[in-house]
């Protein structure tokens, strides 16, 4: 009891100092938490179902079971006191065990080094003209993979060509293909795992969740199919020491860019124009050029128009959804609570870290291709 105490207290305190502290956060990740995160995912990597799932699942009736055994005993005992404080060291202790696993398996890791000072990419604001310049290559690119989708939904959206198990062997492929060209990543053979209550995840406005007492990636299969090789990849970057809710947004995108398969590609393009698109339209739509807007979103197929009204549309019952707002609030706090690791102007965006991705995207494929000619 003594040592998850003292582990406990040890955990807490150098989380708070990796949050100041990016070669505090560098070494825990790489050390300690990587130990962790490949113990935990390789334990549960064969399990056909997510283990996190099931547990959080039984967690609430076994609260339920055990307070009330609690209530009783103490009822029945003499000495009152000291079953109390029996229980309450026993809960405390169990509370130091998930301060440690979060601290190490995650925590640290929201204050790493940026991933864009990893690869040597220049964080900077970006203007219409990168944002034109981006959604042009987005769209070129992403119009290519569309030609070799044969598969489509009655409802307008893609079919994925293969199941969960196919698509997880080809992203930890694209993941070695992208630790090739950036190796910003320690590696670990993981898996996207379906969701049971994907059904209530969906009327949480939530696509993927990785939970970190597990090392599972968790993926919600209620939404359209091109939206799971960029989320499986997004649940996989956390799992692999990438905390940032942008960072890992990002890992997901040059994931995908970097897989051999066309439909992963065509994911992670598609996914990162509808990050880009309401910029550029508002970049544009404030100087007068909508129409500039207009020609640029002209040019997408036919296939991915399709694909974007097959996802509005099946969005559309879900949108005004009262439990999305209570999830968006509490993931709000949670990743404001974890900012200290970013530049201070970025510290209070919460939940709109998430499409700051827009930013590194566009910065990336700026100097990608300019390199290239």
């Amino acid at each position: 009891m003594i040592i998850l105490y003292i582990s406990g207290l040890i955990a807490l305190i150098i989380y708070r100092l990796s949050l100041a502290n990016h070669a505090v956060a560098d070494f825990f990740r790489d050390s300690l938490g990587y130990a962790l995160r490949f113990i935990l995912t390789s334990a549960t990597y064969y399990l056909p179902f997510s283990l996190g799932e099931i547990i959080l699942f039984i967690s609430v009736p076994s609260a339920i079971f055990i307070l009330v055994k609690f209530i009783i005993k103490i009822k029945r005992s003499q000495d009152k006191s000291r079953v109390i404080l029996k229980g309450a060291s026993r809960l405390g202790a169990f509370i130091c065990v998930i301060i440690f696993l979060f601290a190490f398996t995650l925590g640290v890791s929201y204050g790493a080094t940026p991933v864009n000072q990893e690869i040597g990419l220049e964080r900077r604001l970006i203007s219409a003209d990168d944002l034109i310049y981006a959604m042009n290559i987005l769209i070129d690119e992403a119009n290519s993979e569309a030609e070799n989708i044969n598969y489509i939904h009655d409802t307008g959206s893609t079919k994925m060509p293969y199941n969960l198990k196919e698509l997880n062997i080809k992203l930890n492929q694209a993941y070695i293909n992208l630790h090739e060209k950036h190796d910003y990543i320690k590696l670990i053979n993981t898996r996207a795992k379906p969701v049971i209550i994907s059904e209530v995840l969906t009327r949480m406005h939530i696509t993927g969740v990785y939970s970190f007492f597990t090392g599972e990636a968790n993926i919600n299969i209620k939404f359209p199919d091109y939206n799971r090789p960029f989320t499986a990849a997004h649940e996989m970057a956390h799992a692999m020491g990438i905390a940032r809710e942008d960072e890992a947004n990002f890992t997901a995108f040059l994931v995908c860019l970097y897989s051999d398969d066309s439909y992963i590609r065509y994911s992670g393009l598609v996914k990162m124009i509808e990050y880009l698109s309401p910029s550029l339209h508002h970049a544009l739509a404030s100087i007068g050029e909508y129409d500039v807007y207009l020609e640029i979103t002209s040019k997408l197929s036919s296939v991915i128009i399709s694909e974007m009204q097959a996802q509005a549309s099946f969005f559309d019952k879900y949108r005004n959804q009262p439990i999305a707002r209570v999830s968006s609030a509490v993931n709000d706090a949670y990743l404001k609570a974890q900012s200290g690791g970013r530049d201070p102007d970025e510290r209070d965006l919460g939940v709109a870290t998430y499409g700051l991705v827009r930013d590194l995207a566009a910065v990336y494929l700026h100097d990608m291709y300019n390199h290239q000619d």
